[in-house]
């Protein structure tokens, strides 16, 4: 289901900079941004819950394993997948459009003849002048 949201620029620095993590290290793994909201909004619910759960502990703990099953349940959802590949593929069908739009315009001006070179200004006499007004009037 497609939602329109608004991300703090605080937030944004957060979802990248925990995009940037996964694609460090041997086996880079490229979270698209809405599964890394989807996964952050599943484990701050998870913090909520142990909080409203556990009154009386001041410290909420989440269990790593948790962690590592949210990032799992979402970085390999198909549905999401298949949605996230299809941002992908019009991203990728619109940049080349730009591309191609770019390449066209730019072979229409290698393409167009070369102004011609005016011949050079001679210096006018006082009689050429003369002869010009002739025919001005």
């Amino acid at each position: 289901m497609r939602r329109s949201i608004t991300v703090t620029p605080e937030n944004d620095k957060k979802i990248l900079l925990t995009k940037g993590r996964f694609l460090t290290g041997d086996a880079p793994l490229d979270i698209d941004y809405t599964t890394m909201i989807n996964i952050f909004l599943e484990l701050g619910h998870k913090v909520m819950t142990a909080a409203w759960t556990e009154i009386t502990n001041p410290n909420v703990v989440i269990d790593k394993n948790d962690i590592v099953e949210t990032f799992k349940k979402y970085a390999f959802n198909s549905e999401l997948k298949e949605e996230a590949v299809g941002d992908q593929v019009t991203e990728i069908v619109f940049k080349k459009l730009i591309e191609q739009a770019r390449l066209a315009e730019q072979q229409q001006l290698t393409q167009k003849e070369p102004t011609p070179v005016l011949p050079p200004q001679q210096q006018q006499t006082e009689s050429d002048i003369g002869k010009t007004q002739k025919y001005v009037s």
